[in-house]
């Protein structure tokens, strides 16, 4: 038998043809889509929950962030006036959407805390950490320590000097309902230790 050339009305020429040409397009879209990027504001210095959420804290940046830059605050105008953090945002990250509130977070209240020099070099502003107590008369025998707070944040860390020791001291934001039993430790004396949350970013690393 002999083979016929194929002519160019062949239907099944056209559809072959038409075929390659839809895959050739629909990969340059996937591909632009892949390497579009967007524009997202980034933090510049640590802000901490409860902290007012100004433009001047965040820079702009171009990122890749596909079907997932909607969860990110784009510009300056994102964030209306008087917002505050939800959420911890550490330098260098994203500012997402869902952490710029209204005042309508959690109800936190700063307590500074002595603490030693060792334990504030372990943390820093923005960590999340425990409050751990233990009673004055029992800190020369086998002390039983009781949690205090579970989920307390580091909001500042002061470095200061007496007669020329260096002491130290840590910012905290708790709980409002649980103020009163730290308060009442700190006015007793007692110890309270202020314990990173182990996995948590820049504490293990």
């Amino acid at each position: 038998m002999r083979l016929r050339r194929p002519r160019w009305k062949d239907p099944r020429l056209l559809v072959g043809i038409v075929l390659v040409v839809l895959s050739v397009l629909l990969g340059a879209l996937l591909a632009s889509r892949a390497s579009a990027t967007t524009t997202v504001l980034i933090a510049k210095d640590e802000v901490v929950v409860g902290d007012e959420l100004t433009a001047s804290s965040f820079t702009s940046a171009e990122v890749r962030l596909g079907e997932q830059a909607e969860g990110y605050a784009r510009a300056p105008k994102d964030i209306p006036e008087g917002s505050t953090a939800l959420q911890s945002v550490h330098p260098g990250e994203l500012l997402p959407v869902s952490v710029i509130g209204q005042g309508g977070g959690e109800d936190l209240r700063p307590v500074v805390i002595p603490v030693e020099s060792a334990v504030a070099d372990a943390v820093g502003p923005g960590r999340p950490v425990e409050l751990w107590r233990t009673e004055a008369d029992d800190q020369e025998k086998d002390a039983l320590a009781e949690n205090l707070v579970q989920d307390a944040t580091v909001r500042r860390v002061f470095e200061g000097s007496t007669l020329g020791m260096r002491s130290m001291s840590i910012e905290v934001l708790v709980p409002s309902d649980e103020l009163p039993a730290v308060l009442e430790a700190l006015g007793s004396g007692d110890r309270i230790d202020v314990i990173g949350v182990p996995g948590e970013k820049g504490l293990d690393s």
